[in-house]
């Protein structure tokens, strides 16, 4: 049976060093590249490691930004100088039939400004606290509008054996004019129900705005009664224009972690 992990406390939105812990066939170069810094800043940030010479279970600190030159591309890996505050909440874990480890957990940003770029450290720790295999996982949505939530998920597909719990903490996060990029779209006659094993949901939604995207992406994101992410699902809903005044109905479905969804939440979005 799928065991779920209580979600731990809430992470403050300050860049903390991050701590990669060597496994097996790891090179120094493959981490520098993994975590999107350079070899250099790597051995600066490490005095006395030797390249040539990292043993299993070896610590090694990634340099914070401003450490160095980053290289082109990279700069998404790299946490926030200034994040914004934001939240990470309905946290969630379950060991898949195949032993894998999913968790999920969602992005709460209370305002005022827009998000973007948003991404969160996943950290799989041993029962003392020490870190065993980190990933970097980004939002559903590309921009996260003021008292919105996107989920996010992320897949360990060979987890430790001595995995015991795990910590998600804010890693980047920045200012965007959603505006810009995104026309705010309200959701109306909105309902939700079981069918078997998937969950559906339907109802419409009406362009509000003066604007007229060019397209309407729809995010549906279930929770179980402790308020925790147990699925979600990103659909391109149309790629037609929907001018000021229309509506658009949509009727979607999703499988969750579980069959006990006690809540859900619906959000629209028009591109620009």
């Amino acid at each position: 049976m799928a065991a779920t992990l209580p979600p731990p406390a809430q992470p403050v939105a300050t860049p903390t060093p991050v701590v990669h812990i060597v496994q097996p066939n790891e090179t120094l170069l493959g981490i520098a590249n993994r975590y999107g810094v350079s070899l250099a800043d790597l051995l600066a940030a490490n005095a006395g490691v030797e390249p040539t010479r990292l043993q299993i279970g070896q610590r090694i600190v990634i340099p914070p930004p401003g450490a160095g030159r980053v290289r082109t591309g990279d700069a998404a890996l790299l946490p926030s100088p200034t994040p914004l505050p934001y939240e990470i909440r309905g946290l969630n874990s379950t060991r898949t039939p195949a032993g894998s480890l999913d968790i999920l957990g969602e992005v709460f940003n209370p305002g005022p400004s827009a998000m973007n770029n948003v991404k969160v450290l996943v950290s799989l720790q041993d029962a003392a606290g020490n870190p065993l295999q980190n990933a970097i996982v980004s939002t559903m949505l590309a921009v996260i509008p003021p008292n919105q939530a996107s989920p996010f998920r992320v897949l360990f597909t060979d987890p430790p054996p001595n995995y015991a719990q795990f910590t998600v903490r804010p890693m980047r996060g920045e200012a965007a004019e959603a505006a810009r990029s995104v026309v705010p779209l309200r959701v109306v006659r909105v309902e939700g129900r079981p069918e078997g094993a998937r969950f559906r949901v339907n109802g419409e939604l009406t362009n509000a705005s003066n604007e007229t995207p060019s397209a309407v992406n729809l995010l549906v994101t279930v929770y179980d009664a402790e308020r925790r992410v147990v699925g979600y699902r990103y659909i391109a809903l149309s790629s037609a224009p929907l001018p000021p005044g229309a509506s658009l109905p949509f009727d979607a479905s999703l499988t969750a972690l579980t069959s006990q969804i006690a809540s859900f939440a619906v959000y629209a979005e028009g591109v620009r």
